[in-house]
């Protein structure tokens, strides 16, 4: 198919398969109906129906509470599971939508069979005559045997029905599979995709279309697919721009050059409930910690450690009648968590939790003034991997490098390899990781050091070695100008703590110390003694 636009031509490509899986009814919430299955919007019950108002209209109306999602997500990832044995791209959409392209696979199938497909499983959509020729009928027609196994296998595996759409792009795929519910499939050939939009009526209906984008077409008199097919495209163009606009008028006649991207871990993890009016912190805080404990049972199934919290908070306000939301994040220690569970606080890391979101809530309302909540939300975001629980202060120090000595102004240098891993200890599994750092932190970190060596003890150098001993990491600073050694002994027990990472400040704070005290008694007698509260030896060295 081509459309063309003040002299430029959009070409459609036919080549891929992509089918769009809709589970039916796939899950409720309380106070408001989220769904429903089709009985029930037979009786008139609708989504995002009040619960009190769906009872009124269907009083036999069965309830299905959807306030915690674990089951609903578990069964989703199963379904997404099922479907990468069909493709390694699967894009998932929330809990209960997922496209795949089966395109490498239909090329396959249709290689290997003896026997071409003649028909189309399932519902077609629009006109079989004057299909095209490149190709895309056949593939499509197999498309649909794979969707209906699919669907098959869902049902006997998982005992899920859902609908599916079989189209050569994502926008088509999805709304054919929406012409035919429940539990049936819906295949568009690229000669009835024109047809299919327009069967769409408002403009509103097209996936991708919001409500501002609405608006805008609505403001220029563009209300039906119809009008937005035969608008002219340069007034298209001075209301949106060339690229957007180009892209709408192209889904107005069902071309979407969108690919399926595979969907990776989710950068966000987060729950939220809605509730009756909260007029108190103390309940506040309660609802909130509840939903915190929620959280954490997800976050623990993604395996990875968050590093910044998010809280959401619907304001009522009875003057206006109207309902607001706002949200604000901050960041948090990853430390916190038990790297091993992290559903596992200790008390005093639960209340540094609760207290950062606390103060959240603080800056998001003013509780010196009557307030009403209707809904709270807790979400975490910007995830690391979680560490091993091997991870020890030696990895910090001299994972996959070595440390380099200067032992003369032309710069000949020493190797010292370093040991890989501490010698475990008793308690290993009660470590409090974090993450261990970047390759370019070290980097900066043994780079510091030999500057700092070079210009201290100039040609003479200096020699920084590690040795691992029964008590701990044993960091020398042998200077061969003066014949002066310092040491640092790490005990075993602050690693047990979980030492995992020296900020850059701390660092730096272990030089001037060693710049100061030259001596090795100093260091080991009096300065252990006179060290600041927030001193990098204290951080280092419990005793």
């Amino acid at each position: 198919m081509k459309t063309k636009m003040e002299g430029e031509t959009t070409l459609d490509d036919h080549s891929k398969t992509i089918i769009h899986i809709d589970l039916d009814c796939f899950y409720a919430q309380k106070n408001i109906v989220v769904t429903s299955n089709y009985i029930a919007r037979e009786h008139g019950v609708k989504k995002c129906m009040l619960i009190s108002d769906a009872k009124k209209v269907c009083p036999n109306l069965t309830l299905v509470k959807g306030e915690d999602l674990h089951d609903y997500r578990q069964t989703s990832y199963k379904v997404t599971a099922l479907l990468q044995s069909y493709s390694n791209l699967i894009e998932r959409l929330g809990l209960d939508e997922n496209f795949v392209d089966v395109s490498n696979l239909v090329s396959k199938r249709l290689q290997e069979s003896a026997v071409t497909v003649t028909d189309a499983v399932g519902n077609v959509f629009g006109d079989l005559n004057d299909l095209c020729d490149c190709g895309c009928s056949g593939r499509l027609k197999m498309g649909t045997v794979i969707a209906q196994e699919i669907r098959d296998r869902m049902k006997s595996e998982l005992n899920l029905t859902g609908c599916a759409g079989i189209g050569h792009n994502k926008l088509l795929a999805k709304i054919a599979g929406s012409k035919h519910k429940p539990n049936q499939q819906t295949v568009v050939f690229p000669n009835s995709a024109v047809e299919l939009m327009l069967s769409l009526a408002h403009v509103s209906k097209i996936p991708g279309i919001g409500v501002t984008l609405t608006e805008q077409l609505c403001s220029i008199n563009i209300k039906t697919v119809e009008d937005l097919q035969n608008t002219n495209f340069g007034k298209l163009m001075n209301l949106l721009g060339p690229e957007k606009a180009r892209t709408v008028y192209d889904l107005s006649f069902g071309i979407d050059h969108a690919p399926v991207k595979s969907t990776g871990k989710p950068q966000s993890i987060g729950i939220e409930d809605s509730c009756k009016s909260l007029t108190i912190e103390g309940e506040v805080r309660e609802k909130l910690k509840q939903l915190l404990a929620r959280l954490l049972l997800l976050v623990s199934e993604d395996g990875r450690v968050p590093k910044t919290i998010k809280l959401t908070v619907r304001k009522f306000d009875k003057t206006s009648k109207v309902s607001a939301r706002e949200t604000r994040q901050c960041n948090i220690n990853s430390t916190i968590f038990n790297p091993k569970d992290i559903t596992k606080l200790t008390d005093t890391n639960e209340n540094k939790l609760m207290t950062c979101i606390m103060r959240l809530f603080n800056k998001l309302v003013n509780t010196n003034k009557p307030y009403h909540i209707t809904l709270l939300g807790l979400s975490f975001t910007k995830f690391v991997e979680r560490p091993s629980a091997r991870s020890t202060l030696t990895k910090f120090l001299v994972k996959d490098i070595e440390v380099q000595s200067i032992t003369n102004i032309e710069n000949v240098q020493e190797t010292v390899t370093i040991p890989e891993e501490l010698p475990s200890t008793s308690n290993a599994e009660n470590f409090e990781t974090e993450v261990e750092p970047s390759a370019k932190k070290m980097q900066i970190w043994r780079v510091a050091c030999e500057k700092e060596a070079f210009e201290d003890h100039g040609a003479g150098g200096l020699r920084l070695s590690l040795q691992v001993t029964g008590g701990g990491v044993e960091v020398e600073f042998d200077g061969k100008a003066d014949g002066h050694k310092s040491e640092y002994l790490l005990s075993s027990e602050r690693q047990r703590g979980g030492i995992r990472e020296l900020p850059l400040d701390m660092q730096q704070e272990l030089w001037e110390e060693y710049k100061q005290n030259r001596d090795r008694d100093k260091v080991c007698s009096s300065q252990l003694k006179k060290s600041k509260t927030n001193n990098i030896l204290n951080y280092l060295v419990k005793h």
